[in-house]
């Protein structure tokens, strides 16, 4: 290697290393670590009222008191089919202390439709429906799977999109329990 092309490369290896501390500054600088990525993260859930499957419908104000997981899902949805074994084992572990509900967002699917494709997915949790929307919006789901915890005081705590880490739902559930 030439003595030009060794310059060269320890040029290129500080300028990249100069790049790469730009941007972390600058990622802090706009707020970007640290923060919750989600606007709802830190504000009062939404008063709602969904129709469970089967009973009196499920309204989100009478489960003040306890910590809430929300999943929101739908029949159609693939990755919300991969997720419920991780949320079958957060279940389990939390069974009790918490309160879990599936949400579900099929606007076609009548109760027994939906109470049929839970049992397909294979959950372990009970499901709502929320047929007209009125949860997503509330909720801002733009993706399915989304997980919502909410603390007992009724404050969004937690907010994850995907296929969710069982590890990453437990930590989060132990910081409010």
């Amino acid at each position: 290697m030439t003595r030009r092309e060794r310059v060269l490369w320890t040029l290129g290896f500080f300028g990249l290393v100069a790049a790469i501390v730009a941007a972390i500054a600058l990622a802090r600088t706009l707020g970007l670590e640290g923060r919750p990525s989600n606007p709802l993260v830190g504000t009062e859930a939404p008063t709602l009222s969904l129709p469970r499957l089967d009973g009196p419908p499920l309204e989100l104000t009478s489960l003040r008191g306890d910590v809430v997981l929300l999943d929101f899902w739908a029949s159609w949805c693939g990755p919300c089919r991969q997720s419920i074994p991780a949320l079958n084992s957060v279940h389990s572990r939390y069974q009790g202390r918490i309160q879990m509900f599936g949400v579900n967002l099929d606007h076609g699917l009548d109760a027994a439709g939906v109470a049929r494709a839970h049992r397909a997915f294979g959950a372990e949790f009970p499901s709502v429906r929320d047929s007209g929307g009125a949860a997503q919006s509330a909720f801002g789901v733009t993706s399915i799977p989304t997980l919502v915890l909410i603390d007992r005081a009724g404050v969004i705590r937690y907010v994850a999109r995907g296929v969710p880490d069982p590890g990453d739902v437990g930590d989060a559930i132990d910081d409010l329990l």
